[in-house]
């Protein structure tokens, strides 16, 4: 641990993309003081601030072999931690839409518990259908709707080209839109706004 600690990112993330458990640690007590510091600024909540530092490190170990060593790491971080405030947030505003729908449909307040789980129920339905998309396209549709970067962000991630990324995200969000007409999950009237969510 204590030679880890004078290697270079680059050197590290080499380590990582190999499954080095001790260089993610060290990539750990190097950055978790100031992504803590940066989300505690976006979210103003020390438990969500929190909780969106575990998921940035979570994100890394799990996508170790996509970081490129010699690609800025604070920038790469940092941008995972932005993105996961904003989708957290993104997430808070569709769900109290999705409540003010319900209310403005004469639902009664008492059913708040059964709008919840259906809430769930359409959260897992999707969640279902975007497991159906083929390996490329679920990769390319993550990276964009949940950590939010751009197409041609993905492009250089993947080595492919920006046309094939919009085309992937496009047949991705097609599909979506298919299961959820197909399976009738929701009224008319909320599809665009779930549909945007995914």
């Amino acid at each position: 641990m204590q030679a880890k600690a004078y290697l270079t990112n680059a050197e590290l993330v080499e380590k990582l993309k190999k499954g080095d458990i001790s260089a993610f640690d060290t990539i750990f007590y190097r950055f978790k003081p100031k992504l803590c510091a940066f989300a505690m600024k976006l979210t103003h909540n020390p438990e969500d601030a929190k909780e969106v530092v575990q998921e940035v490190f979570l994100k890394v170990w799990e996508r170790r072999e996509l970081i490129k060593p010699y690609q800025n790491l604070d920038s790469y971080l940092f941008t995972i931690a932005k993105n996961l405030v904003y989708n957290k947030a993104r997430r808070r505003v569709y769900w109290v839409a999705y409540q003010e729908y319900i209310s403005s449909s004469g639902a009664p307040a008492e059913s708040f518990t059964e709008n919840t789980v259906q809430y769930n129920e359409l959260m897992a339905f999707l969640e279902g259908a975007y497991q159906q998309l083929p390996p490329t396209r679920q990769k390319v549709f993550m990276l964009s709707r949940i950590d939010g970067l751009s197409h041609h962000e993905i492009a250089e991630q993947l080595n492919t080209s920006t046309s094939n990324v919009k085309n992937h995200i496009h047949k991705a969000l097609r599909f979506l839109k298919e299961q959820m007409q197909l399976h009738e999950i929701i009224p008319t009237v909320i599809l665009s706004l779930v549909y945007l969510l995914f």
